[in-house]
């Protein structure tokens, strides 16, 4: 009898150990990181241009905030104090990106009248890598004088684990603002644009713009997003909150 209750408590010791070994592995494979981005990572395959501001090349901006969700076991990704956005030929004329980290980044995609064709998104959670391709038909105006406002819609295609959705921006030319960047004042418009996107998910974001007019460079920008997806765990959670200030306005590179 002693026997069979120490075989029994050994079976059970076992698989508790078998357990914690699974558990383990499982969150070795789904850790998640938030990975800085190094300069060089960003500057290896760059085109420059002529040094100008808002030229083709790399800009690098002081940088403060966050994203987290409440998936799984719920994480958070503060952003690192230094940030980085390239302003490259491609797309419709221009694609601007900015890289927060490895595991997140937003690209626009301009044409050469300075309206945005479309925008990519990367977010990447436990391991996991998420792109959100959306196309904006026709392309959506992004200066315009102050005091005017307009409306624009774009969409993201249904694939994969993804449903078809649709946003629809708003935009208000606040006005010609002075801000100082590496000491010397510049002139500025500021443009705010909210959002709200509808079909596998529902979100409301606001951003307000700082822009060296004529050109693609974003001089400061302040954002705040909030989104809910449905997925087969139910209901997942996404708060984005951060605040760009441009370090000098002529490329590193």
């Amino acid at each position: 009898m002693a026997m069979k209750i120490r075989t029994r408590w050994l079976i059970a010791v076992a698989v508790v150990v078998a357990l914690l070994i699974a558990a383990g592995a499982l969150l070795f494979v789904f850790r998640d990181r938030a990975t800085p981005v190094e300069q060089d990572e960003v500057t290896g395959t760059l085109v420059s241009g002529g040094g100008r501001p808002g030229d083709f090349g790399l800009y690098l901006y002081t940088t403060s905030g966050f994203e987290t969700t409440d998936a799984l076991t719920g994480a958070r990704h503060d952003y690192p104090a230094q940030t980085y956005l390239t302003i490259q030929p491609g797309g419709c004329g221009t694609l601007a990106r900015w890289q927060a980290l490895q595991e997140r980044w937003d690209e626009w995609d301009f044409c050469p009248d300075g309206s945005m064709a479309g925008w990519q998104g990367y977010h990447e959670w436990f391991g996991v890598g998420n792109l959100e391709v959306w196309t904006c038909d026709p392309p959506i105006p992004t200066q315009g004088e102050p005091g005017e406002s307009w409306t624009g819609t774009c969409t993201r295609p249904a694939g994969g684990n993804v449903e078809a959705a649709e946003d629809v921006m708003q935009y208000e030319v606040v006005g010609y603002e002075t801000l100082t960047v590496g000491g010397e004042p510049v002139e500025t418009l500021h443009v705010r644009t909210t959002s709200s996107s509808s079909g596998g998910s529902d979100s409301s974001d606001s951003s307000d713009t700082w822009i060296l007019p004529g050109t693609q460079l974003i001089v400061r920008q302040v954002t705040d997003d909030y989104s809910t997806s449905r997925s087969r765990i139910g209901s997942v959670q996404y708060h984005e909150q951060y605040e760009l200030n441009l370090v000098s306005l002529y490329p590193s590179s």
